[in-house]
């Protein structure tokens, strides 16, 4: 399986953090002693009971927390300093949910560590019988995002970072490589990987695991890549939710006086959302909450707002059935949600989303949720692509054609066994859905198939039938089937917040997610936009292109001052702007407005302005001279 000159692979075994350990103390620390507080408020307990538990907790947690460090640091812990071992080099492209769960479970199969510890399920098994040698993960991020929960995120419900998992603190054996594969060859069995720093270099192997996963659909209209928010990271999440806050704020700021400025309002307060599948659903639901709480306290009536959502099917929700998805539809009606299905975009132009029945809608935000499509990686790849551009695999979630590479995820064709493929079949008609549902049990059966593959052993196929789909419509609100069995609501909602946090990796994360929903049950939701301050222009600069105001010459025997004398026969003179060729006669920083009441004339010299540009990074007072207080005097 390996070259002789490359028998041996590297596998580095650092000290495992005691997880169990610092989950029980964190719970101890933190969630104790609030529903301690909870209980003491709702009456349940008296006070003197409520610190009473509160300080046993604390006390407990901060034992742990203590004998767990001193366990660490106890001198008889003999150091992991890690071991060379035998077997075949395994190159896992792409650190996503696939790509994560299927590296942490190869990396269990690396043999016996330094200390004694076995990190597989058979702490029988020699190191000599272990067949996996390294693992190498690559990806463009250092980490792993939990998209189910992107939603919730951008509503506020859970902080975006907690939706990720750190590839290099729970990959701790395997060789986490943070960079781009451009292209694989695997017929050489080499893969090209792009590094930050602009370098390339090749990464061999000899069993190839590929899950890419997918990116967002582009849709072909004119000025919507100008105009949309993608719904595909958590970056994107916490943008988008400033982004839908912040125009909560410049609407509150403008008062309706005139048809322009009414107009204005609308048009901020104007949302689309187009897709209406899971994730565009999901979104619109979470911000349609978070907009009618929010705006209740920066001064926005709920009715002003306007959420639009946009499907070019008949219907939306093609995940569900027909009755389910009409349910939600009227729900969302009745929520005072505009619907529109059937109506493609045509245009985004002009500030304006046009549909194909010839609806304009005047909007300041739209958002693009309508699908997603392989990644261009596998383009690059001399694998099978399938006509939609998915890696041809078998029902063992082996590439055809090629048995030491594997795929599994939105990337990987996959023929349903449990929904009539066979496992002869090398282009079913039936696939695997790309949810999430699929993602979790493809990567562990994955896993444990390249372990039997390079130990000789009979590969198993992949069969799930689908249990049911969950997805949240909002705070309290969501849809569920299960078993045919049609809920709504907020048992729906609690089963979808239930499946996804246990499949959210690591227990470390699973606890931050569940303070979190603690901490905005209790407090609710904060809705300041952080990211998304705008600087306004100084009072003074002249609505021109950056760079082009310029001071008024000046002569030498006529010093420039700033005449402010409030008397009835003349207002105050404004000193002259040049901009851009144009004089710019407007109150500026160095003078009062004319309507500033001034008791006595007061003569200040003002310093001339620099002759540079003006840029909104600079102060407002920067082409002030120092040391030019003579005024104070007066």
């Amino acid at each position: 399986m390996t070259r002789p000159d490359e028998q041996y692979q590297w596998s580095p075994t650092g000290p495992r953090p005691r997880t169990a350990a610092r989950l029980l103390a964190v719970l101890g620390v933190l969630t104790f002693p609030v529903l301690a507080v909870v209980l003491w408020v709702g009456g349940v307990v008296g006070v003197w009971i409520a610190l009473g538990v509160a300080a046993v907790a604390l006390g407990l947690g901060t034992a742990v927390l203590a004998g767990t460090a001193l366990f660490r640091a106890s001198p008889d812990a003999a150091p992991d300093t890690g071991d060379f071992v035998p077997g075949a080099r395994v190159l896992v492209v792409g650190g996503g949910y696939v790509g994560l769960v299927a590296a942490r479970a190869l990396q269990a199969r690396l043999g016996i560590a330094g200390d004694g510890r076995h990190r597989g399920s058979r702490p029988g098994r020699s190191r000599a019988a272990v067949p996996i040698g390294s693992v190498t993960v690559v990806d463009p991020q250092p980490h792993m995002t939990y998209q189910p929960f992107l939603p919730e995120a951008a509503g506020g419900s859970i902080a975006p970072r907690h939706l990720t998992v750190s590839l290099r603190r729970v990959l701790d054996r395997c060789d986490v490589v943070t960079g781009s594969v451009v292209a694989v060859d695997d017929v050489r069995r080499r893969a090209v990987v792009h590094l930050p720093d602009g370098t390339s270099r090749e990464v061999g192997y000899d069993v190839l695991v590929v899950a890419p996963g997918a990116i967002g659909r582009e849709l072909p209209v004119p000025g919507l890549a100008e105009r949309a928010l993608g719904f595909r990271s958590v970056g994107d999440a916490a943008a988008l939710r400033d982004h839908v806050l912040s125009r909560l704020d410049a609407a509150a700021s403008i008062s309706p006086m005139t048809a322009v400025e009414a107009a204005r309002r609308a048009r901020l307060l104007t949302f689309v959302v187009v897709g209406g599948g899971f994730a565009g659903v999901e979104a619109l639901g979470e911000l349609e909450d978070l907009t009618r709480r929010a705006g209740r306290q920066v001064g926005v009536d709920p009715a002003e707002m306007r959420w639009v959502l946009v499907e070019a099917a008949k219907r939306i929700m093609p995940e569900v059935t027909e009755p389910t998805a009409a349910r939600v539809h009227g729900k969302l009606t009745r929520r005072g949600i505009e619907v529109r299905v059937g109506a493609g975009l045509v245009s985004a132009l002009d500030g304006e989303i046009r549909l194909a029945d010839g609806t304009a809608i005047p909007a300041d935000t739209v958002i693009v949720a309508a699908g997603t499509r392989p990644h261009p990686l596998l383009e690059r790849t001399d694998l099978p692509l399938e006509r939609t551009g998915k890696v041809r695999c078998t029902a063992m979630l082996q590439v055809i054609g090629r048995p030491h590479a594997f795929a599994a995820g939105d990337g990987a064709a996959v023929p349903d066994l449990a929904r009539g493929a066979t496992l002869a079949d090398e282009d079913p008609k039936v696939l695997t859905a790309p949810t999430a549902q699929h993602a979790v049990r493809q990567a562990r059966v994955l896993a444990d198939n390249v372990v039997a593959y390079l130990g000789g052993r009979p590969l198993q196929p992949y069969e799930h039938s689908s249990a049911g789909v969950v997805a949240g419509l909002g705070r309290r609100r969501g849809v569920a089937e299960i078993r045919g069995l049609r809920l709504m609501g907020w048992p729906a909602y609690a089963l979808h917040r239930a499946y996804h946090l246990w499949a959210m990796p690591t227990a470390e994360r699973k606890a931050r997610i569940v303070l979190d929903w603690v901490g905005s049950a209790l407090l609710g939701r904060d809705p300041v936009a952080a990211g998304a301050v705008v600087p306004a222009p100084r009072r003074g600069d002249a609505d021109v292109e950056v760079g082009a105001v310029r001071p008024a010459p000046v002569s030498d025997a006529a010093p420039q001052t700033s005449s402010v004398s409030h008397a009835a026969s003349s207002d105050p003179a404004p000193v002259p702007f040049v901009a851009a060729g144009v004089e710019v006669d407007q109150p500026t920083l160095r003078e009062p407005h004319p309507s500033f009441p001034v008791s006595a004339p007061v003569a200040v010299p003002v310093a001339a302005r620099p002759d540079r540009a003006v840029t909104g990074d600079q102060p407002a007072l920067t082409w002030l001279r120092p040391g030019r207080h003579d005024f104070l005097e007066r």
